[in-house]
């Protein structure tokens, strides 16, 4: 793979998604990401750089300079941006993209009540993943 086509579409089909969901993500034309990936077109500067944040990988990876995805610059270095892509996956997962596409229409003070309501539940899923992994290890024992 040395293409940026090839490896746009590499990455995209990793993550399981289409042209057209990928170009709905990130707010282009599905016929952008299709040009893209035959290599017919390269995209400008603001879009590769989309690109490689939504991705978690370099723009030089994405150009091909580098077969390193994440340069040498760990995490956090610019164009590299892991938690942005697992952002973006939480996005994506249609589980969640239709609660997420309701956020914007909430007040100030109804975000905050749903972040209340957010950590209860991870609060909670956390504790019964703590009983059943006990349970379970009784099991074992007895």
């Amino acid at each position: 793979m040395s293409s940026l086509g090839e490896r746009l579409a590499y990455l995209r089909n990793q993550r399981g998604l289409s042209q057209a969901e990928l170009a709905r993500l990130l707010h282009m034309g599905q016929s952008t990401i299709a040009m893209y990936e035959k290599n017919r077109r390269s995209p400008d500067n603001q879009s590769l750089k989309r690109l490689a944040d939504f991705f978690g990988v370099s723009t030089d990876y994405l150009l091909g300079r580098t077969d390193r995805p994440y340069g040498t610059g760990g995490e956090g270095a610019p164009g590299n941006a892991p938690h942005d892509a697992e952002l973006y996956a939480v996005a994506a997962d249609p589980l969640f993209a239709g609660l997420l596409r309701q956020v914007p229409d909430l007040t100030e003070e109804e975000k905050h009540s749903l972040v209340e309501h957010w950590e209860w539940a991870l609060r909670f899923i956390k504790k019964e993943r703590e009983r059943r992994r006990k349970r379970e290890e009784g099991n074992r024992k007895g």
